[in-house]
């Protein structure tokens, strides 16, 4: 049976590379300890969002007089609000998908008691509808109340969104707030409301509702598992190269070989 010769441990090579392993298990212990508190955060983040889909609507100024009008505070809360849609403040967000159906996204500026415009998202029309505002999709005139969840709008583009034509606002790519802002006149607010219902209902056809973004742990747990095994891997495979060396190195002392030391 083959027997290891601890003097192999003070050879400077076996030194330098335990110490190399060292580092770098420890790297990656670390790399997955971070992966699995990102994870932590990210199931918090998740429980956060769930309780407050699944609270019944409050009033939207209610909403602003607890929480003031930070994205962070309203965002994904139950909302209702009254006022006045603004048809010829619509625009289109294009080339969007909803579940299997491609289309158009509507969204539709109200304008509250006190003048300022909350973007509403309407939902989804089919590509090549006519507008803004969107034909055969046109909201109630006059007072409506809507009822939806709060969002604080998308990230824009990497590429940044061109400029409208003629200095008004049709359609964009994504429903970067801040954007809207700049070109539609009136205080938009820093949140929009994603509909779900109105009253009076849409008599001339809903758009297809945006559902709720799906909750998802993301990969945390994969890259976590990923760099505890890089760890594993690096420690036992290093291990094995010292062992070994120090098992051939008595084989060979047995032997009657020279041993030359690194």
């Amino acid at each position: 049976m083959a027997t290891f010769d601890p003097s192999v441990l003070r050879q400077p090579r076996w030194i330098a590379a335990a110490v190399i392993a060292l580092v770098l298990v420890a790297a990656f212990v670390r790399l997955g300890m971070w992966q699995l508190d990102r994870l932590d955060e990210r199931r918090d983040a998740n429980a956060l969002v769930e309780v407050r889909r699944a609270g019944e609507p409050d009033a939207f100024g209610e909403l602003v007089a607890r929480h003031g009008l930070e994205a962070d505070e309203l965002n994904h809360r139950a909302a209702a609000v009254t006022g006045v849609y603004r048809t010829d403040l619509e625009f289109f967000s294009i080339g969007r998908t909803v579940g299997d159906q491609t289309g158009v996204l509507v969204a539709t500026p109200l304008e509250l008691t006190d003048g300022s415009l909350l973007v509403v998202v309407r939902g989804l029309v089919p590509p090549g509808t006519a507008g803004p505002p969107a034909e055969g999709f046109e909201p109630p005139q006059g007072e409506v109340t809507v009822v939806g969840r709060l969002d604080d709008g998308e990230e824009p583009l990497r590429i940044g969104e061109p400029d409208p034509e003629g200095g008004v606002l049709r359609s964009l790519s994504r429903i970067d707030l801040a954007y809207v802002d700049r070109w539609i006149e009136g205080d938009v607010l820093p949140v929009s409301l994603v509909l779900a219902a109105q009253e009076p209902v849409n008599a001339a056809g809903d758009p297809v509702p945006l559902p709720p973004d799906e909750l998802s742990e993301g990969s945390h747990l994969g890259y976590a598992i990923q760099w505890f095994g890089f760890a594993i891997i690096v420690a036992a495979g290093v291990g094995y190269l010292i062992w070994r060396a120090g098992t051939r190195q008595r084989d060979d002392s047995h032997d009657g070989s020279p041993v030359v030391a690194a």
